[in-house]
């Protein structure tokens, strides 16, 4: 898959060498074994790698100071992780202490590093040059989207188009600088790294022509809907790109998919209330003394091809203060509403309220991942007003989703982009990954 670029692999690298150096060092006292030491080092790279990647660590985005924050957060969790082989093998004070000198020495270590990656990006790596083929709409989104992100390190030079109409009208700060015929001088003048094709209609063979003969073949071209993906993690919803969103979902290996990713389901659902057996049982006896009231509450929502069902949550508001047409998942309700019971004002702010919904998993109702169900009114109302609304359904609601993770309070514009970006991308190593970082977000309280 072609990369934005190629400094996120850089960045891996010296990750891994990194981890993998620390980890020699650290653990090379702790077994005279060689085998042992690299399996360690190994088990320790492969947990630290994968946390860094489920927090987007990997890819070019603006940092902030926060980012030490979720950096150390990362790397305590994947050293939690990597210790448990280490603990069953010796129990002691110095495996906690080997533990703790190896966490703290690559937690500083890749702070430094990233710190002085980011300054080089900001300061001493040159900006590419990007000239967008098509001056139109979608030519001028993906040019602002450029703009917006200065992580990037790009500068839209310009537009080439052969609409006369368009350049009569052009009214962007971005000039037009020629016809399709130029493009091979105006990418020589302009220094110009990057080609992104914005056109809707289908290009002649003269076009093309034109764009084969001007650019060179050192010069990066994107379709613009996959450009658009890459730096923002959402679908372009348009006609052409739900056109070859359809032949992507028809496919054989989608179907194989489905039958390994319902396997998963009811195996992950399985293991889910399991491990939350205790705690469903702490919030069933307090949701029945809060009012003695039923403990769960069922709202009719939308599943696969707007197929309704009953899902299934723990009650939290007060039995004679819930109303039936309320949506959490479009934040109707705050946190500090007075019909919430106070009890369960926990439950909702670590999602608690929604173990319930693995039943629904298991009857095959929902997916572990997926787009969040909306109610009936909802689906239909957007069915009018958006377009290609119901494209989401085109697979199971998820009890998690990667909307979720990405933004809390989304647009039902917005929610789609994210929801069919899934629907196009969606992997199972990919969905464990939104697995873990929705658990994140929910532990330490930051999902909406």
């Amino acid at each position: 898959m072609p990369v934005i670029s190629r400094s996120i692999y850089v960045l891996a690298f010296f990750d891994t060498l990194i981890i993998t150096l620390i980890s020699l060092f650290t653990f090379c006292s702790f077994t005279t074994s060689i085998l042992q030491l690299l399996l360690i080092t190994l088990w320790t790279l492969i947990t630290l790698s994968f946390v860094l990647y489920t927090k987007n660590f990997y890819g070019i985005r603006k940092y902030t100071p926060k980012d030490i924050y979720f950096l150390l957060e990362g790397v305590s969790v994947s050293t939690v992780i990597a210790a448990i082989p280490m603990l069953f093998m010796s129990f002691n004070i110095i495996t906690f202490l080997l533990l703790a000198i190896n966490a703290t020495l690559i937690f500083v270590c890749l702070l430094i590093f990233r710190t002085l990656f980011q300054i080089f990006n900001s300061f001493c790596k040159s900006t590419k040059n990007v000239l967008i083929v098509g001056a139109g709409q979608d030519g001028k989104l993906i040019a602002e989207e450029i703009q917006s992100r200065p992580e990037l390190g790009m500068k839209v030079v310009g537009f080439l188009d052969d609409n006369m109409n368009t350049l009569e009208d052009e009214d962007s700060s971005i000039p037009i600088l020629g016809l399709t015929c130029d493009s091979e001088a105006v990418i020589k003048d302009n220094n110009v790294k990057i080609v992104i094709v914005a056109v809707k209609s289908r290009m002649d063979a003269e076009i093309l022509t034109d764009l084969v003969k001007g650019i060179p073949l050192e010069v990066k071209v994107w379709r613009m809907p996959k450009f658009y993906e890459k730096i923002t993690s959402k679908y372009l919803v348009s006609k052409m790109t739900v056109n070859w969103l359809f032949y992507d979902c028809t496919k054989k290996k989608a179907i194989l998919y489905a039958h390994l990713k319902r396997l998963c389901d009811i195996i992950s659902s399985i293991l889910i209330m399991l491990v939350t057996l205790p705690i469903s049982i702490i919030a069933m006896i307090g949701i029945k003394l809060s009012d003695l009231g039923p403990i769960f509450y069922f709202q009719t929502r939308m599943g696969k091809f707007g197929k309704p069902f009953k899902m299934i949550k723990f009650r939290t508001m007060y039995q004679d203060k819930v109303e039936d047409n309320f949506d959490d998942d479009l934040n109707e309700v705050q946190a500090d509403d007075k019909r919430i019971m106070p009890f369960c004002k926990i439950l909702r702010k670590f999602h608690i309220d929604e173990l319930p919904q693995m039943i629904n998993v298991l009857r095959g109702e929902m997916s572990i991942i997926g787009p969040r169900p909306v109610r009936e009114e909802v689906y239909y109302e957007n069915k009018e007003r958006v377009p290609f609304w119901e494209c989401r359904n085109w697979v199971r609601p998820g009890w998690c989703g990667w909307q979720q993770i990405n933004i809390c309070d989304p647009t039902a514009e917005d929610r789609l982009k994210y929801d069919l970006y899934y629907i196009r991308h969606r992997k199972l190593l990919w969905e464990f990954a939104i697995l873990v970082q929705y658990f994140a977000k929910v532990i330490t309280g930051r999902c909406k």
